[in-house]
């Protein structure tokens, strides 16, 4: 059994579960899925958060049916009911990811702070694709070391913004300080300058749009088949994981 315990926080509507589960282990985490509501139940708190785990996953989905607005409802179960603070967390040595509404709930929960947020895309619809995106900043353990990389977007109808009243300050935080994040890339990203992901200035907090656990293979590509000789090969989201098992190591 590995000695690093992973928690991935489910939720109703949430998925993924099992992929990030699958991708964790293999990266040598001993991975548990709990249902937020279990949580509470079992009292999980703050000390308990940090005594037992080096890693917590908020999965993506419709999560409450995204009644009240996507990640809102599991943000205020972390905040209110269990009383995580998972800023506190990560400067513990916490690591933390939320992948599309587990970003959101991120967001919600402010632990980049109060100037980012995620809204409609311009067409309001969702989209299957993938992004090719570059990390970028020297802080985020969770990209450290990475290039361009191809990851999936599922039924993904948001899109990340910066609050135009802050925004030369929230910019620079990204920009000068090295906070962390994924951009589109310019060569292929209509919209240039997209950002796709965002890391905390302790670079243990990470949220993003495109889904790392559904890219763990080169099978995972539709058209793997063209150079079936890859088809053995981790593919880019693999790499992501693979960084948070190092950082657990050091």
């Amino acid at each position: 059994m590995s000695m690093y315990r992973a928690l991935i926080l489910s939720s109703p509507g949430s998925r993924g579960e099992k992929a990030f589960a699958y991708a964790l282990k293999q990266v040598g985490f001993d991975a548990e899925v709990l249902q937020i509501d279990e949580a509470i139940r079992l009292r999980l708190e703050q000390d308990q958060l940090s005594l037992k785990y080096k890693l917590v996953i908020l999965p993506s989905g419709n999560t409450y049916s995204s009644v009240v607005g996507s990640g809102r409802v599991l943000a205020l179960k972390i905040q209110h009911a269990l009383g995580w603070n998972l800023n506190r967390f990560a400067e513990r040595g916490g690591l933390v990811m939320g992948v599309g509404s587990g970003f959101e709930s991120l967001l919600h929960l402010k632990v980049f702070g109060e100037d980012y947020a995620l809204r409609l895309n311009d067409e309001a619809k969702s989209q299957e694709k993938w992004v090719r995106v570059i990390p970028t900043g020297t802080r985020c353990v969770w990209l450290r070391g990475l290039g361009t990389m191809d990851l999936p977007l599922n039924e993904q109808n948001t899109e990340f913004v910066i609050d135009s009243s802050a925004y030369v300050e929230a910019k620079g935080k990204l920009d000068r300080l090295g906070m962390g994040c994924l951009r589109g890339d310019p060569s292929v990203e209509p919209k240039g300058d997209r950002i796709w992901g965002l890391c905390d200035m302790t670079g243990r907090i990470f949220g993003l749009l495109p889904h790392p656990e559904y890219f763990l293979s080169w099978t995972n590509t539709e058209d793997w088949y063209i150079n079936p000789t890859r088809a053995a090969a981790p593919g880019s989201g693999m790499a992501i994981f693979e960084n948070a098992a190092r950082y657990a190591d050091t």
